[in-house]
């Protein structure tokens, strides 16, 4: 299985003068294999800032996922890969009558 990420779902607020403050993200992992993307995320909340500030104007979505990847720990990030690795060999998953392959990600409203 061959691993990717991704960020969404960043939240922001205001204090002590600095604006879009960084507080959550949401780390995406998706493994695919044989054509079929498997994908497991978590959101993750960030302590205050402390030391140099970047504007937020000026922060990547790559630096995000650094952020993230560093938060999670060598440890989880193993774990997410090898919890997407057992999904295709699962039984849940090949008794499945549900599509799961490829899903697609939708905002809600409101």
């Amino acid at each position: 299985m061959e691993y990717t990420y991704k960020v969404s779902g960043v939240k922001v607020y205001d204090a002590e003068g600095k604006k879009d403050i960084i507080k959550e993200a949401t780390f995406h992992i998706i493994g695919i294999q044989d054509g079929i993307s498997y994908e497991s995320f978590l959101p993750r909340e960030f302590s205050e800032p402390s030391g140099s500030f970047t504007d937020f104007e000026n922060i990547t979505s790559d630096q995000v996922l650094e952020w993230l990847k560093a938060e999670l720990g060598e440890e989880m990030l193993t774990t997410l890969k090898e919890g997407l690795a057992a999904i295709p060999d699962s039984t849940w998953e090949k008794d499945s009558k549900v599509a799961r392959a490829n899903p697609v990600e939708k905002d809600l409203l409101g």
